[in-house]
């Protein structure tokens, strides 16, 4: 169900971003399973005002199946999630220009600006043997401070920065062309 999220436990006088953001996550939609990137995209479309936040839980279900009725997941069938190109292709169709950031110097800049971004972590995938198999998950980032970065679509309002850092280089980052790099909307 999509809300406002905040960065809850955030140091104050050390957070840099948004106050709150409207989250779209994946229960949002149909593809439950492989539609992060559908999520990430909703929010942003919504901060950009293409989509209002929706009154009601209907409402933005319906704007998240739209979406993911026009942009499915599209790696491998859709069964591997969503590539950056289809994240890409889903901000261009509504007329929403971006650009990529690198690095985390740039990062911090544009969130201390306001300006939340996307990016592509890397995730303990399904157990196969006795190893997990490599996943990855769309996210927004909003903000941050000294010890995390506040994001939507996870299970806890912030990753710290260690964290953050391993997974935003990892391995399904790098085949995305997405290590270190996040896409954020020009106003």
């Amino acid at each position: 169900m999509p809300s406002i999220v905040f960065p809850i436990g955030a140091i104050t006088d050390k957070y840099r971003g948004l106050p709150s953001i409207y989250e779209f996550i994946n229960s949002d939609g149909e593809h439950r399973k492989f539609n992060c990137g559908q999520a990430a995209a909703c929010t942003i479309l919504t901060l950009c005002e293409v989509l209002p936040p929706p009154p009601s839980d209907e409402a933005a279900r319906l704007s998240m199946m739209s979406i993911e009725a026009q942009h499915p997941p599209d790696n491998l069938g859709g069964w591997f999630g969503t590539s950056r190109r289809r994240v890409e292709r889903i901000l261009r169709s509504h007329d929403i220009p971006f650009k990529a950031i690198h690095g985390e110097a740039n990062l911090r800049e544009t969130l201390a600006e306001g300006r939340p971004v996307m990016v592509m972590i890397g995730t303990e995938g399904p157990k196969v043997w006795k190893w997990h198999a490599p996943a990855g998950h769309w996210i927004v980032l909003y903000g941050f401070d000294e010890d995390r970065v506040y994001c939507t679509n996870w299970n806890d309002p912030g990753i710290p920065w260690p964290e953050f850092r391993r997974s935003w280089s990892g391995i399904v980052p790098r085949l995305l062309s997405m290590k270190n790099v996040a896409l954020a909307a020009i106003d």
